[in-house]
């Protein structure tokens, strides 16, 4: 018996997402009203906000399957260990990522403005995935040093800031039309990171040990 309530509550929830993500993908999340998602799920709209406290909190939770699949990937590729072009390795890792963004942008307007967003369960566990790629771009720029593709004095952390700041630039670029074309903005991204990149390389140049 006390299994039941929890079980309704899952199943509450599951009809709640299931309902949002099919309104946010057909009309877009600013022209989703909570009510709409409300009525999709036959649930009471105060029920929506008991589990996802708003409206950011319920896109988020639509969507954090996604990046926390993004992440497992780059865990994956990170393991397999670099080789050849470290650019190429560091922009392989993020590419991902900017698909993502330009395929969701109000996701990719929550991502810009992470500072802004209320504490809340999801928002938290969004912030954890941002906070771990950030890592995971840190970890992929030391384990390119530790083989010897880049200088042994190279600084990780100041890389991968290089690396994110060029990343941030993208999705803004797109989100405001100044790099309207998915193939443009791939361009100009890999192009900025193996410029900086070029700068850490070993006094051989070529990176690959």
């Amino acid at each position: 018996m006390a299994g039941r309530p929890q079980k309704r509550t899952r199943e509450t929830r599951d009809r709640i997402l299931a309902a949002a993500r099919e309104l946010f993908d057909a009309r877009g999340y600013e022209d989703t009203s909570v009510d709409a998602v409300a009525e999709r799920a036959g649930v009471a709209k105060a029920t929506v906000f008991a589990h996802f406290t708003d409206k950011t909190n319920l896109l988020i939770a639509v969507r954090i399957g996604s990046l926390d699949a993004l992440t497992e990937a780059m865990r994956a590729e990170i393991d397999k260990g670099p080789c050849g072009d470290p650019a190429a390795f560091v922009t392989g890792l993020l590419h991902p990522w900017l698909s993502l963004y330009r395929d969701d942008p109000e996701f990719a307007r929550l991502y810009l403005v992470q500072s802004t967003l209320k504490d809340a369960p999801w928002t938290r566990q969004f912030l954890e995935v941002c906070y771990r790629l950030e890592e995971t771009v840190t970890e992929a720029v030391t384990l390119l040093r530790d083989t010897g593709r880049l200088a042994a004095d190279a600084e990780p952390v100041l890389v991968a800031q290089g690396v994110l700041a060029f990343f941030y630039h993208m999705i803004v670029g797109f989100s405001i039309g100044a790099i309207p074309q998915a193939e443009a903005q791939a361009a100009l991204f890999d192009r900025l990171v193996a410029r900086w990149l070029s700068t850490a390389l070993p006094l051989d140049g070529t990176g690959v040990s």
